[in-house]
């Protein structure tokens, strides 16, 4: 199936912040997809006919065998070094168990914001999500 792009011809994808217990999952990137070795989210394409919500749902069962429910989109960016409109999704873990697409995903771990920045390797925009957009939501507010 081919990805959704914006009005510019940008491709669209989703970014999959699952929250619990005031931490977020990240993952590390395989060698094997672009990005590789970096922290991040979950994230995937957005395809052809298929709305975000549905998406964030079928990126997070796909990569890290997790049923969530899409809490709401909170931001949008353009991806760092590549022509993609990510849109950030807040999600909330609903069921299934922790098992990474090792063909996707190389390591997982659940962090605290102001762990991210101490990564080894994190996308820009990433930092900025940490650091500012994040800690700035109400959902967040009075979370440690």
């Amino acid at each position: 199936m081919t990805t959704q792009q914006d009005r510019q011809g940008n491709g669209i994808a989703v970014v999959v912040v699952i929250v619990e217990d005031g931490r977020v999952l990240v993952i590390r990137r395989s060698k094997r997809v672009a990005g590789a070795g970096y922290w991040s989210p979950p994230a995937g394409k957005v395809q052809v006919g298929e709305d975000q919500a549905a998406a964030v749902v079928r990126e997070a069962w796909e990569e890290l065998g997790l049923t969530v429910r899409p809490v709401r989109l909170v931001w949008e960016c353009m991806a760092d070094g590549a022509d993609y409109r990510l849109y950030w999704w807040l999600a909330e873990p609903e069921g299934g168990s922790l098992r990474p697409e090792r063909a996707e995903v190389a390591a997982v771990q659940w962090i605290r914001p102001d762990e991210f920045p101490a990564l080894d390797r994190t996308f820009p925009k990433g930092r900025l999500f940490f650091e500012k957009i994040l800690p700035a939501l109400p959902e967040w507010q009075g979370r440690t």
